[in-house]
């Protein structure tokens, strides 16, 4: 009898162990996997949407550059600041202001030259007092040529003038072709209001979404519900844009300067929630 009780308790044992592992089994994906289960209850359509804005460039600006050689570096800074003193004043005459004027990078160094003769061999004479000749000099008179030698210089100042009118900046190239400058850079040109241009190109971005979430889901048969997410995708990063230096001469007919267009960008990243 007793034998024939342990048999029919372990089969029933054995059951309630299978159901206890089964309940286990359930609580651990409850607990260990809530966001995918909170997944599959929501639903939403995400989309992306794109917006630009179409500006004329308003703020030039050009740098110069004024470069003198020269063995003295007292001259050399006098001439520079002369010519400096020119293109500031050919900026001032167009209404430019002083704060829109800088001036004050300037640049020294030492300049290795060459030699023009390259000696080749040593001649050698013999004369009553003996002396050694290279390139048709003594070598006392050769040393003391090296002696008085000395060394050459380049001074440079860089002059960065800003425009607010593209005009303003054709009829100074043509003033400060008189002034003999070493370089003209390129031509930068920006935007002054861009971060005010490139907010109103995320709200045309976030319409674009919109309308392309209106449409997706219209066409799966649903309504479009509230926005339930927003995500920026650009940076607004500006590349400015540069225009070669045009000089005419003077006289001549001048070059006038075109802008072009420039276009800010926005993209965004959105969701809604649709609804039956």
């Amino acid at each position: 009898m007793k034998l024939l009780s342990l048999g029919r308790l372990f089969p029933l044992a054995l059951f309630k162990s299978k159901q206890l592992s089964t309940y286990c089994t359930l609580l651990f994906c409850v607990l260990v996997f809530p966001t995918q289960v909170s997944a599959f209850d929501v639903g939403g359509i995400e989309v992306t949407g794109q917006g630009n804005i179409v500006v004329i460039p308003d703020q030039f600006s050009l740098t110069l550059t004024v470069t003198e050689r020269g063995r003295v570096p007292s001259k050399l800074q006098a001439l520079v600041d002369k010519k400096s003193d020119s293109v500031v004043a050919a900026a001032k005459s167009l209404g430019v202001k002083e704060e829109n004027i800088s001036s004050a990078r300037v640049n020294l160094r030492i300049l290795e030259e060459k030699p023009s003769i390259q000696v080749q061999g040593i001649e050698l004479k013999k004369a009553r007092q003996g002396s050694v000749y290279i390139d048709g000099q003594s070598i006392s008179q050769h040393n003391n040529t090296n002696e008085q030698k000395r060394t050459l210089f380049e001074l440079s100042r860089q002059i960065t003038v800003n425009f607010k009118k593209i005009k303003d900046y054709d009829s100074f190239l043509t003033q400060i072709i008189k002034i003999n400058v070493s370089h003209i850079s390129s031509l930068l040109m920006s935007i002054k209001g861009r971060d005010e241009y490139y907010q109103q190109a995320l709200l045309q971005a976030i319409t674009h979404a919109k309308q392309k979430a209106q449409r997706m889901s219209k066409q799966a048969g649903r309504n479009l519900g509230d926005l339930v997410f927003v995500k920026e995708l650009s940076s607004n990063h500006y590349r400015p844009m540069y225009a070669e230096a045009m000089m005419s001469d003077v006289g001549s007919k001048g070059h006038s300067s075109q802008l072009g267009n420039q276009t800010i960008n926005a993209r965004v990243s959105v969701k809604f929630n649709l609804e039956d």
